[in-house]
């Protein structure tokens, strides 16, 4: 394996006409997808379960189950 201009490089046989092969590159590709991808779904998973966190947010508002000093009556 050679450094060239900060990308490991692996020689090809010479038989082959291609020149060096990159390595690296696709993991870290691979990588940046699926991350994009899980924080699509996380988003999409919050987006789906907004009207449900805001449903149990006013029946906790309505029971008062606030936390702190309660006001008095």
């Amino acid at each position: 394996m050679r450094l060239h201009k900060g990308i490991a490089t692996r020689r090809r046989p010479r038989d082959t006409a291609a020149g060096p092969v990159r390595t690296g590159t696709t993991a870290r590709r691979v990588l940046i997808a699926q991350g994009a991808a899980l924080g699509a779904l996380t988003l999409g998973l919050l987006v789906l379960e907004l009207p449900g966190i805001v449903r149990e947010v006013r029946i906790w508002r309505m029971v008062n189950l606030r936390s702190g000093a309660r006001r008095p009556r």
